[in-house]
């Protein structure tokens, strides 16, 4: 039988080289064996976990097992009732991380966004950190998903094309900030993004009451990042399905986005009303070179999900149009963590629209 180190020098971790309770091992025998056995978050550049380049690969066959004896033994051995805690919570902790995500514990991640179409290597890029609490319920907004993550890289790559209306608001000679809107923010990755990618942007971060909570947390994590780029980001509840009534027209651009953000927003029939209705509720209307833009990006689950065909029909009914589309690929850790510890390629479809009488170039 190997020791844990030496295991590590194999390059493959095995439940018989793990310290077998028959031994009575030691308590930091134990701790250390169980922080071996983590888990770690998934990357979705490349489906590899964000700590495999220091991290043995585990042979999963028996862990559960081995993981299953340790939380059901009393440990007998180890004198310490604080240390037979802490192993029964580590235990746990890597049993859950084995059970899926819907059973995964709470994570932190990091995730780095280029700044520039020059950063795609990485070298110049602006790191978001996230926490997501666990998922309990059909809370979903509690998870980083993926398409979320493509459109944050894209949102360089879209400036030039759709957002260099922008440039007229960050005068640092105008007190105006653009103001940009995010529905369904989840953990808030996309906006958060925003606000560090466009100085001096307003962003406002949108979801339901019991997801409010966390997005606050983001935002008060990634304060020093917002404050660099001298932009300003709030949280707050809303929900599609209870909008409030229009704004007097008089007052409407007034109070409206120039930029309406939402990623992975669609997940049941009736969210691509509900949906378009709150983006025809915010999204500026403006004149010729200051038209809104509504920047969206959703996972392709099927080759031509209704759900998406109903979302275009009814921003067209709105009078808004489709302005450049496209589809891309990234990983997400939805499935059980087995084999591939949940890497799952998904293919995405990201789109601009603006409304239908005038475009960021006054074209009507």
């Amino acid at each position: 039988m190997h020791s844990p180190l030496e295991t590590i020098e194999r390059d493959s971790l095995h439940v018989l080289d793990l310290p077998q309770l028959y031994t009575k091992p030691s308590a930091e025998s134990l701790l250390s064996a169980l922080s071996l056995l983590t888990i770690y978050p998934t990357s979705w550049d490349t489906g590899s976990n964000d700590e495999s380049t220091t991290q043995a690969s585990i042979n999963e066959d028996g862990i559960p097992s081995y993981l299953t004896r340790i939380i059901s033994s009393p440990l007998q051995w180890v004198e310490s009732d604080s240390l037979k805690e802490d192993i029964w919570e580590a235990a746990s902790k890597r049993l859950s991380e084995r059970s899926g995500r819907t059973a995964m514990p709470s994570v932190s991640r990091t995730f780095r966004i280029p700044r520039s179409l020059e950063g795609e290597n990485g070298q110049d890029a602006l790191e978001i950190k996230l926490y997501e609490p666990s998922l309990t319920g059909d809370n979903l907004g509690h998870k980083t998903w993926v398409a979320s993550y493509l459109l944050a890289k894209r949102l360089p790559q879209l400036h030039e094309r759709h957002l260099a209306c922008l440039h007229q608001l960050q005068d640092p000679t105008k007190l105006d900030f653009p103001r940009v809107l995010e529905l369904g923010a989840g953990t808030g990755l996309l906006g958060l993004a925003f606000s560090a990618l466009f100085p001096r942007s307003l962003v406002h971060l949108t979801d339901l009451p019991a997801i409010l909570p966390n997005l606050q947390h983001n935002i008060t994590t990634n304060a020093s990042t917002i404050r660099q780029a001298g932009s300003r980001v709030t949280a707050g509840v809303l929900d599609w399905s209870a909008l409030p009534p229009p704004l007097p027209v008089r007052d409407r651009d007034r109070e409206a986005y120039e930029i309406v953000l939402a990623a992975d927003s669609i997940y049941s029939p009736e969210h691509p009303r509900l949906l378009v209705d709150a983006i025809a509720l915010f999204l500026r209307l403006g004149g010729a070179t200051e038209s809104g833009k509504v920047i969206m990006e959703l996972p392709l689950r099927e080759k031509k999900p209704p759900e998406h065909e109903e979302f275009r029909a009814q921003m067209e009914e709105k009078k808004l149009k489709l302005l450049e589309e496209g589809t891309e690929f990234g990983y997400d850790d939805w499935t059980d963590a087995k084999g591939e510890r949940g890497r799952k390629e998904v293919s995405c479809w990201w789109s601009v629209w603006g409304w239908a009488r005038a475009d960021c170039y006054g074209e009507p």
